[in-house]
């Protein structure tokens, strides 16, 4: 059968068509990003910001895919999350160890400053434009933040008072929590999430500072005493590539932000809910918890005013500015 000139012509530009309709709705075209996270295990916090990953690829049709990797899967550790989205090495990131970066970020964790949720977001604000901008500097876009519960003291040795941690080593997240356990004659150890297990098992610590919900869930058969004095909050922020952000269409950057902002709150709650049912299910198991006296936080609380204002001062005009802003909205 031959084919005529004009038929040819028609068949070739409905196959040129196809061809086309097919390279713009190819997937070998999607931005595929890794994301991640210094947990080394799944807890309610990775659990939402895995659906938060799940909402992305689906919002943006494709056009974006990324991948979830738990922390100790990557050559990066807790501390360098900052670097390696900076860097490019992952694209977008949960970044909790970031006060060696953004000095100023260590003013929420100072301890005993906060006390509840309520407090710990009003203060978020007044620190949120410095790290956007501390972050920026780096090449790096903060998108949201997130809450874990307050962090409270555990050991595997008796651990029923503030007076029981004399000569025990805890590992902290940050120089503001190790003060806090100076004061009480105990050593800090600093050491990434993935290393705190084997840590344990190998006594190079003998308790942490952490909640139920974060690294208490994961650790609970290796700690036997759960003191729960809230020496101060830790958070987490999401974190992604500047060029990489930039390079997706406008309005992909705009449902990447709103999914993110819509998720924080949803993790701060997931983790607080937790909270409740991991420590009581840690009792129930036969671990110790101890509430500390009503009055106790109050009274430790003036003790370190002090501290916090020494803290501010080696760290410049900028955190001198924000503790005192805080500090005045708090009523502290």
């Amino acid at each position: 059968m031959k084919l005529n000139s004009q038929r040819l012509c028609r068949i070739f530009s409905f196959c040129l068509g196809l061809l086309c309709l097919g390279l713009f709705n190819a997937p070998s075209f999607a931005q595929k990003w890794d994301f991640y996270t210094f947990m080394p295990s799944p807890v309610a916090s990775t659990k939402r910001l895995s659906v938060m990953l799940e909402d992305i690829n689906k919002e943006t049709n494709g056009a974006l895919s990324i991948r979830m990797h738990m922390g100790g899967s990557l050559q990066i550790s807790s501390t360098n999350i900052t670097q390696a989205v900076s860097d490019n090495v992952v694209q977008m990131g949960e970044d909790s160890f970031f006060t060696g970066n953004i000095p100023v970020s260590g003013v929420l964790r100072l301890p005993m400053l906060i006390n509840g949720y309520d407090e710990f977001f009003k203060a978020a604000k007044i620190v949120d434009p410095l790290m956007i901008a501390a972050y920026q500097k780096r090449g790096v876009v903060m998108l949201g933040r997130y809450s874990f519960p307050p962090q409270v003291l555990w050991s595997n040795k008796k651990l029923t008072s503030l007076a029981d941690l004399k000569g025990q080593k805890l590992r902290v997240t940050s120089p503001e929590q190790a003060e806090f356990l100076k004061r009480y004659g105990a050593t800090s150890v600093t050491i990434g999430t993935p290393e705190v297990a084997p840590a344990l098992e190998r006594g190079v610590i003998e308790g942490v500072l952490t909640a139920s919900s974060g690294g208490g869930v994961g650790w609970k058969d290796l700690l036997k005493y759960n003191y729960r004095l809230g020496v101060n909050y830790v958070d987490a922020v999401v974190i992604v590539n500047e060029e990489s952000f930039k390079k997706l269409p406008a309005a992909t950057q705009e449902k990447v932000r709103k999914i993110v902002a819509d998720a924080m709150p949803e993790v701060t709650q997931a983790l607080a809910d937790a909270e409740v049912t991991l420590t009581k299910q840690f009792a129930e198991a036969g671990m110790v918890i101890t509430e500390p006296p009503a009055n106790e936080a109050a009274d430790i609380r003036g003790q370190f005013v002090d501290y916090w204002e020494s803290w501010a001062k080696t760290r410049g005009p900028e955190t001198i500015k924000a503790l005192a802003e805080i500090r005045k909205t708090l009523g502290r």
